[in-house]
């Protein structure tokens, strides 16, 4: 049915695509190639190239470069032949999300090592957060490897991955395991000292 919508220009993919990019995880620039993509092949025009997109784009050639690279690592295109294609756009942007809280708790995840390494990070690492909850580390437990490469000051994504491995070779949730101070009490005597002199 959603075929039917979008060969009727019932659905406007361009502007859906401006809507949910930051939903998608897709910035500005990557929206911008993909929009123009999008409009290339909708007028009729099968074979896009990186040299016919740098004639519509500002985007140096390094940088359209990287925007490319970024867009086949999220599977968003592919490449055949030199020829630049989507890889099911339309599908993506109509797929309803179910997920919202985990892509709610993964930017948060993100703003926080963000927020601790006083830099965005790069796509490689990002990657490296999405293969960790992949391997089954929850949320908790990322946030607590970061903070205990932060109290040894290595920001490092090595040195967390090997605080997470050894946790999960030794069953250990953390280093330092939280736990209530024991409620110390103090019997009370019943001598009476007074009395005695």
């Amino acid at each position: 049915m959603y075929k039917e919508l979008i060969r009727n220009k019932c659905i406007d993919i361009s502007r859906l695509l401006l809507l949910r990019a930051k939903e998608l995880q897709i910035n500005d620039n990557e929206c911008h190639i993909l929009m123009l993509v999008y409009t290339l092949k909708d007028i009729g025009i099968q074979t896009v190239t990186p040299q016919m997109i740098q004639n519509y784009s500002m985007l140096s050639n390094q940088e359209l470069n990287k925007v490319l690279a970024s867009l086949l690592n999220k599977n968003l295109i592919y490449n055949r032949l030199g020829s630049i294609s989507l890889n099911n756009l339309e599908q993506k942007l109509l797929q309803e999300n179910n997920k919202t809280e985990e892509v709610e708790t993964e930017v948060n995840l993100i703003s926080i090592f963000e927020e601790q390494f006083a830099r965005a990070l790069s796509p490689i690492e990002l990657n490296i957060i999405k293969d960790w909850k992949n391997c089954e580390y929850s949320d908790e437990m990322i946030i607590k490897a970061l903070k205990e490469a932060v109290k040894s000051q290595v920001l490092n994504f090595r040195y967390i991955e090997g605080i997470l491995s050894n946790w999960a070779k030794n069953g250990i949730k953390q280093r330092y395991i939280e736990q209530e101070e024991p409620k110390r009490t103090v019997p009370i005597s019943e001598y009476k000292w007074w009395e005695n002199e």
